[in-house]
């Protein structure tokens, strides 16, 4: 027995040693040529580019991409709004959106005929660096899914754009900035561990380009991914906005208690541990055990439109997420709704940064954690006065903070201070609720019942 475990892994041994020589063998082979293509374009293609010089630009232009996520094209428009040239660009569309999500494809401008592999996948990289080095001034982008990503000579991306007179602006979406060994909160860890265990291999790889742009970047906005950063340059709570007009309600929101009508409870989760999608089923459950008529309506992998439709016009309660600390896209979305929005600020690592320099006194989410959702469900089922005023609130907030004109005021901000240089401009303190001339006080306060964003007995 013990020989047929020795032959076994002498023959293991042999062949994975023939698989890692033969890809040693092709990389050799494939390197050299990714290289000359590279300095080809370096030397005959980008050289000649046309490329407006710095002087003659009345205003940046801005590209956010290439990332696959839908915010890219948000900011996008929020700056098309406010007079930019602005698009988005992504490498592929993800299963949920559509080809109109996004204003560049880059399988649509630059195909790869025939079969995939490195060497026509570094011209078509090298073709899109070209194209949005013609066409834009500043670059968005988050620390994974860059131009040269995947690439030999990757490390160069920054220092061509510096170059050729760019600036890079870095917003994180997530698994491209999270290092699983750094994570603060032992929770959130458990539940990334659980719904992308892969990451957990990639830590090394994340470290690098997470190091690379931190030192290469002109600006970074971190929103409350502040886990193990190095730095940030502004604070907002996060950067995310929305088109506030398309996330408005129509119908008055119902006058229920879970007595004399159900009260409608909405969760949409893309990865259900990191939104703590069980514990709010539970919290459900045992409510409609103890009597209370509840309509529980769990959103997963649909349109947006259905969840646009579903915010709008049935929903009188968002639990957006208990695990990770703040809220994404779905809670700006719910706040926009006129709805009662629950989420996670119970971290005080994070909560109190933000109440201190930010405008999360401001926010009118009620802070959420697995142990409490039954309670504060409870409170705001029975009191639809409550959720009305927060309803109200949460919309004046994402108008303030979350709107096209909120995101495109502190762009404003930042262009300023990497574009024209002006030392005047304080991106640190744009939010800060103690500066009498930050953001947060051109416009009337958001006032709400909370403290410290939980309910008051």
């Amino acid at each position: 027995m013990f020989r047929n475990w020795l032959i076994y892994k002498l023959y293991r041994y042999v062949r994975e040693s023939i698989e890692i020589f033969f890809d040693w063998v092709l990389d050799l082979l494939i390197r050299p040529r990714q290289y000359v293509i590279f300095y080809y374009y370096l030397f005959f293609k980008l050289r000649t580019s046309k490329l407006r010089s710095v002087d003659t630009i009345d205003k940046p232009r801005v590209i956010f991409g290439p990332c696959p996520i839908i915010n890219n094209k948000y900011w996008a428009n929020a700056l098309k709004q406010a007079g930019y040239v602005a698009d988005s660009i992504t490498l592929q569309i993800p299963s949920i959106n559509s080809s109109d999500d996004f204003d560049l494809i880059v399988g649509k401008l630059f195909p790869i005929i025939g079969e995939p592999d490195p060497l026509k996948e570094t011209w078509q990289k090298l073709k899109v660096f070209e194209f949005v080095l013609q066409r834009y001034d500043i670059f968005v982008m988050a620390f994974r899914f860059n131009y040269l990503e995947d690439l030999p000579f990757h490390g160069k991306e920054a220092r061509l754009l510096e170059k050729f007179g760019k600036k890079v602006m870095i917003i994180p979406y997530g698994s491209d900035y999270y290092k699983y060994s750094k994570i603060i909160d032992q929770s959130l860890k458990h539940n990334l561990m659980i719904n992308m265990p892969a990451e957990v291999f990639n830590e090394k790889a994340i470290t690098k380009k997470v190091n690379y742009w931190t030192v290469n970047a002109d600006f970074m906005l971190m929103g409350v991914m502040v886990d193990d950063a190095a730095r940030w340059d502004s604070l907002p709570v996060s950067p995310l906005c929305i088109d506030v007009d398309q996330w408005k309600r129509d119908i008055e929101l119902k006058n229920a208690d879970g007595v004399n009508e159900a009260v409608t409870i909405v969760h949409a989760p893309n990865h259900r541990g990191f939104k703590g999608t069980e514990f709010i089923v539970q919290a459900v459950m045992e409510l409609k055990e103890e009597g209370l008529k509840i309509d529980f309506i769990l959103l997963e992998k649909i349109p947006n439109e259905v969840v646009r439709s579903t915010f709008t016009e049935k929903a009188d309660i968002l639990v957006e997420q208990l695990i990770f600390t703040g809220y994404g896209l779905n809670g700006v979305e719910g706040m926009a709704s006129g709805l009662a929005v629950l989420a996670n600020w119970e971290h005080k690592e994070i909560s109190t940064l933000f109440r201190r320099y930010s405008y999360l006194n401001e926010c009118p989410m009620v802070s959420t954690s697995p142990e409490t959702v039954k309670v504060n469900l409870r409170k705001l089922i029975t009191n639809p006065d409550l959720r009305r005023v927060l309803g109200k609130a949460g919309r004046a907030y994402v108008e303030k903070y979350h709107s096209y004109q909120g995101f495109s005021a502190l762009f404003g901000e930042i262009e300023r201070k990497i574009w024209y240089k002006d030392a005047k401009c304080d991106p640190m303190n744009f939010f800060n609720p103690t500066n009498e001339n930050s953001y947060n006080h051109k416009f009337p306060i958001i006032r709400h019942p909370l403290q410290q964003n939980r309910i008051p007995d």
